[in-house]
């Protein structure tokens, strides 16, 4: 542990570095702010650097690396200072220095999150499993290549065709460490799991302080601060009631819980699903679907787009707050610096998880046409001013993301309506599609409530708390007196987008390749979204309830009728964590690859030895290529390539296949890997390596096996053995 702590200690410093050159600008962007945006600072950081060596590695003006990292946050730096303007002038060191105590106290707290969960972490540190794969080569790829777009490690010849800007990310950070990826890629997923938990608090501890700044104290706003940041980052659904019924086990559909209740009160069971309850059922609850939730994502520890996301999600909802949600001033301008912003954020969020920009883009549209009602209805008078915050939002969001679109393809083939009226089906109207009218699936209402309803009810209340009268008109027209300030209209759209966004995937979904699954990705990026939303909502909503208890008895009601379902949110992290890091009993370290040292001893050395031959090359010319067994998606397959970042002529193919959008431009490559090992013409066989451009030959125990008729002599006659060790070889192909 103390080696780890160590890194922990350095990997913190990377941090704080990036943070500490954002500041300047994070100050001026959320001058309005509790505490200036510090707890947003890193995050601000990451996406402008990272942006500035992206674009000017992929327009060639300088190579991925240490100089281009420092240069860009050189220029960081020097544009916070100034925007910052005047204010140097007046002694910004003075207003940073004045508040040094709360600014220790929340880097501490920062460090501290960091710390325990990589504490966490280091009792299953393996990559391996889910998708580490795929994240851990694109990273890797992206460090041994000198310029953008990255090759994809699994289609040679290409470049990755998805969304890798967080991998990018994880790739600046772990080369200004110093430190090695299968120590950063761990790393990443905790301090994601801390910008989570400090991000969170700090939108908490605002809008207690925005909404209810007569009523609660400091000490109160931090409790509400703290019950938000854990909604957001660790809480779960209320699926957890299985774990007090004998719970179910591999069934496609799910029972209803009060079933289970009533058969184990039967047999004297009930709490048998105590130690049976399997914690991931909560994301695959209705069945072909994904309905994940960030808690989860800490688990199972994926460094995927739609956790690489999260930092910048929680920036993006703050700066709505800060635009819409703090009282309008008269005379007040719109703030157009920080409009700018957030359109870039946009772009930065496409680019990170495909979704996410669409979502945020549309939230501030929709805050925006709420907000400015009056405003748009006069829209003759003002068309120029609404066409300049429009430029000022989409501009931006365009431009930031163009460098990545301009190598991108979208493997969403359109948008295709659930469960379509028979005379429509196989038909298409502009990008609406109507596929067969098989491709029909419902979420049971019961169900929904389980995943969903915690949170509905608390937006509920928070909706109906600021109605004060319901009245009919003689016309029948219902008529609402309310008591929306602009931060409670902020956090109304808040909830009713997100309940939009788990209600779409009911009658539409994203076209991609899955047949069964069809509305899987869909509800996943929506749902993902919404809960971070319904959270900061549910956390407000119960500290208000709280502060305004006294003689109300609809707050007693919610209260007593929210316990449970509290209690059942809460409680995900106690089952989640003691399966999959083994109930904490056996701490292994930060060091992610010591399972494939161990269970694949001779192909670590391999994986090894090619890295050192990589990294002895000049890093202006091109990667190697290798070839390998090809295999299923989350399988051992491909760990040469996921582990070097060296393109293989085809990878996981299910992948390949979503991402290249047709199988048929997977299925020759496989083909030709197969031929590569089994046939028994040299020549034909060296012909097919011309044609991929190989250097190196893999061979060892997923080659033996998945091709028996293979003739290793044969790579003898093709090239030289250059590696060794028990079932592991590695041939050199001779020049061509």
């Amino acid at each position: 542990m103390g080696s780890d702590l160590s890194i922990v200690f350095r990997w913190w410093g990377t941090l704080f570095l990036v943070g500490a050159v954002a500041f300047p600008l994070t100050k001026r962007l959320f001058s309005k702010w509790w505490d200036k945006g510090y707890l947003f600072s890193k995050a601000v950081g990451m996406a402008l650097v990272t942006f500035l060596v992206y674009v000017a590695g992929t327009v060639h003006l300088f190579p991925f690396g240490a100089l281009s990292i420092i240069w860009a946050m050189v220029v960081v730096f020097i544009v916070g200072l100034g925007l910052n303007g005047i204010h140097i002038r007046k002694g910004l060191g003075k207003q940073v220095w004045k508040n040094v105590i709360l600014l220790f106290l929340e880097e501490f707290f920062f460090f501290a999150a960091l710390l325990f969960w990589s504490w966490i972490k280091g009792h299953e540190p393996s990559i391996h499993g889910l998708e580490k794969f795929m994240d851990f080569g694109f990273t890797k790829s992206i460090l041994d290549n000198s310029y953008f777009p990255t090759p994809d490690l699994w289609y040679a010849g290409f470049s990755i065709n998805y969304y890798y800007f967080g991998h990018t990310v994880m790739a600046m950070l772990t080369r200004l460490s110093g430190l090695d990826l299968a120590y950063t890629f761990n790393l990443m997923l905790t301090s994601i799991f801390a910008f989570t938990l400090t991000m969170s608090f700090s939108i908490g501890y605002q809008l207690l302080r925005l909404g209810l700044p007569d009523r609660i104290g400091r000490r109160g706003r931090v409790f509400g601060a703290l019950l938000t940041a854990y909604l957001v980052t660790l809480a779960g659904n209320m699926q957890t009631i299985y774990a007090f019924t004998k719970g179910y086990f591999g069934d496609a559909t799910p029972p209803p819980f009060w079933t289970l209740l009533w058969k184990a009160s039967e047999l004297g069971n009930i709490g048998l699903g105590l130690d049976k309850y399997w914690y991931a059922n909560a994301t695959r609850f209705i069945p072909y679907t994904i309905h994940e939730f960030p808690s989860y994502s800490f688990v199972v520890s994926d460094v995927h787009g739609h956790v690489l996301s999260l930092p910048f999600v929680l920036l993006a909802i703050a700066l709505l707050i800060l635009l819409f949600g703090f009282p309008i001033q008269k005379g007040a301008k719109f703030e157009f610096s920080r409009i700018v912003f957030y359109g870039f954020l946009c772009g930065v969020l496409l680019m990170t998880n495909a979704l996410d920009g669409p979502i945020y883009m549309g939230l501030f549209l929709t805050i925006f046409i709420v907000r400015q009602w009056n405003f748009i209805v006069l829209w003759k008078k003002h068309w120029k001013q609404l066409l300049s915050i429009f430029a000022a939002v989409v501009i931006p969001a365009i431009g930031a993301s163009l460098p990545f679109l301009a190598h991108f393809s979208s493997f969403v083939t359109g948008l295709a309506v659930n469960c379509p009226p028979a005379f429509l089906a196989d038909h298409k109207i502009g990008p609406i599609l109507f596929e067969g009218i098989e491709k029909c699936q419902h979420s049971p209402l019961w169900m929904m409530w389980l995943l969903w309803g915690f949170f509905i009810y608390c937006g509920v209340f928070f909706i109906g708390s600021n109605i004060q009268r319901i009245k009919i008109s003689k016309l029948k027209l219902i008529q609402l007196k309310t008591n929306f300030t602009q931060l409670h209209m902020v956090l109304a759209i808040f909830f009713i987008f997100s309940v939009l966004l788990i209600i779409f995937p009911e009658f539409f979904y994203f076209k991609d390749i899955y047949p069964m699954h069809f509305r899987s990705n869909t509800m996943f990026k929506l749902g993902y979204q919404a809960f971070i939303m319904f959270s900061i909502v549910s956390g407000y909503t119960i500290v208000r309830a709280i502060v305004s208890l006294r003689g109300r008895v609809k707050n007693i009601l919610f209260l007593i009728i929210l316990v449970p379902q509290l209690f059942l949110v809460s409680i995900y992290p106690i089952f989640s964590v003691r399966s999959y890091f083994d109930s904490l009993r056996h701490y292994q370290g930060l060091y992610g690859l010591n399972w494939l040292k161990s269970q694949y001893q001779d192909d670590y050395a391999g994986i090894q030895f090619i890295n050192t031959q990589v990294a002895e090359m000049n890093p202006q010319l091109p990667r190697p290529i290798i070839v390998e067994a090809d295999g299923d998606s989350y399988t051992d397959y491909d760990r040469y390539s996921s582990f070097t970042g060296l393109q293989t002529v085809v990878g996981w193919a299910v992948h390949e296949w979503l991402w290249r959008g047709s199988y048929d431009v997977v299925a020759p490559r496989r083909a030709d890997v197969q031929a590569i090992y089994e046939s028994t013409d040299i020549e034909a066989t060296r012909e097919l390596l011309q044609k991929y451009d190989v250097t190196y030959i893999i061979v060892s125990s997923l080659e033996r096996e998945k091709y028996p008729t293979m003739d290793e002599a044969k790579f003898e006659q093709l090239g030289k053995l250059v590696f060794s060790q028990g079932v592991a070889k590695i041939y050199k192909i001779q020049t061509y």
